[in-house]
């Protein structure tokens, strides 16, 4: 286990082990709804805080498509940047996304993330990278079974902290590499297990000590 993540788990826990901020991406929604016309009347239904239940209760709804589960999810990650709804209408353009995308919620939703992280590395949706792909693992997934993300902050606390444990494993949140997502699910699983939490939970808590640590801003989660 390791020390420094156990500490600040019991720090969480010791405060009321509180949720991930929801955050105000209002001031985008228009982008959302004029770049994705056939999909505007959804992104309008969308609530004007965003937070990880509200995008995970969507992305298990049997009355939303593959496209809007997905989008809900790069809504969440992209925020109100005006970069995002031009980057998801390149993802989006690709002729097979939405079959590749349906296969890895079928293997997500069987609970099988790291099969679903390897099936998109062998079929690359383009722009889509490991970061922003482990987004969408973590809430196509069921919560109890875990599907963590790891983007730029996390990797950098792993390097920082916790280095010996990836030993022989790159650390990169910038590759794809199904040896270093799946040995980040092993570690994140087993600190879950023992800490009593969800897999989603230890990452939140590494993701807002890796902000004290690397950034002082950032309201969602960047690449």
């Amino acid at each position: 286990m390791n020390k420094k993540l156990v500490t600040l788990v019991e720090d969480w826990k010791s405060i009321g082990s509180p949720k991930q901020e929801g955050f105000d991406w209002t001031s985008g929604r228009k982008n959302w709804e004029n770049t994705f016309p056939m999909n505007a009347g959804f992104i309008t239904t969308l609530p004007s805080e965003i937070d990880r239940d509200a995008v995970r209760e969507l992305c298990f709804s049997s009355s939303l498509s593959i496209r809007e589960k997905f989008l809900t999810v790069m809504i969440w990650g992209y925020g109100d940047r005006g970069y995002g709804p031009y980057r998801v209408t390149q993802m989006l353009k690709q002729p097979n996304s939405e079959d590749v995308l349906t296969q890895v919620y079928e293997l997500c939703h069987a609970g099988n993330p790291k099969a679903a992280y390897e099936y998109l590395r062998k079929n690359r949706i383009r722009i889509l990278g490991p970061s922003y792909s482990s987004k969408v693992l973590t809430f196509f997934t069921p919560r109890e079974i875990g599907a963590p993300i790891y983007d730029s902050y996390i990797a950098l606390w792993i390097e920082k902290f916790a280095k010996k444990e990836f030993e022989g494993v790159s650390t990169s949140s910038e590759l794809w590499s199904s040896k270093t997502y799946s040995k980040y699910w092993d570690w994140i699983k087993e600190h879950s297990g023992e800490l009593g939490c969800f897999p989603d939970e230890i990452e939140l808590v590494l993701f807002r000590d890796a902000e004290i640590q690397f950034s002082k801003a950032s309201n969602w989660r960047g690449k």
